[in-house]
C-alpha cells in the first residue's frame, strides 16, 4: 500500500469511529492526520522528482559516453602495458611498450616516483614534474661504482 493510501485509510478509520468533533482528542487526531497527509504528499513529490532526475542522469551518462568516444576515440590502439609514456596506468619499474623501456626514478626532493625513457636518461638531466627540481643522471660506471658481481654489466670487476 502506498503512503498516500495508508493516510487515506487512517482518515477513513477515524471517520468511521464517529468521534465528537468538539472534543480535544478528536481535534488532535485530525491535526495529526492532516500533518501525515502533508508529509505523504511531500514524500510522493520527492519520489517523483527523484525518478525524473534518475532518468535524466541516465540520458546524460549516455550522452557523455558519446562525447568520450568522439574525443578519445577507440582505446584498442593503445598498448596494454599500462605505462605513463603511452597513456596507460602502469606501476611497473620497467615497461616494454611501443615507446620503449621506462625506468622508475624517485625524486630526492619530493620523494615522488617518475618514469623516464631511454632518451630522457641519455640527455643526463630532467626536471621533476611534481616539484620542479632539476634531476641529473650519470650513467657512466667506473669499476669502483659497479654494483654487479662477476662483471655481468661488462665492467672489469
Amino acid at each position: 500500500m502506498e503512503l498516500l493510501e495508508k493516510v487515506a485509510y487512517l482518515k477513513g478509520l477515524m471517520a468511521g469511529m464517529d468521534l465528537d468533533p468538539e472534543k480535544k482528542e478528536t481535534k488532535l487526531f485530525n491535526a495529526i492526520l492532516d500533518t501525515l497527509d502533508d508529509l505523504a504528499n511531500a514524500v510522493t513529490d520527492i519520489e517523483e522528482k527523484t525518478d525524473e532526475m534518475g532518468d535524466l542522469i541516465d540520458v546524460l551518462d549516455e550522452d557523455l559516453g558519446s562525447v568520450e568516444e568522439a574525443v578519445y576515440g577507440d582505446d584498442d590502439d593503445e598498448c596494454d602495458c599500462n605505462c605513463d609514456d603511452c597513456d596507460c596506468d602502469c606501476d611497473e619499474e620497467e615497461c616494454d611498450c611501443e615507446d620503449g623501456e621506462l625506468y622508475e626514478v624517485t625524486c630526492p626532493s619530493c620523494n615522488n616516483t617518475i618514469y623516464l625513457d631511454e632518451e630522457m636518461l641519455d640527455e643526463g638531466e630532467t626536471t621533476c614534474p611534481n616539484c620542479g627540481q632539476e634531476l641529473e643522471f650519470d650513467l657512466s660506471l667506473d669499476g669502483d661504482d659497479c654494483a654487479h658481481e662477476n662483471g655481468g654489466c661488462g665492467c672489469e670487476k
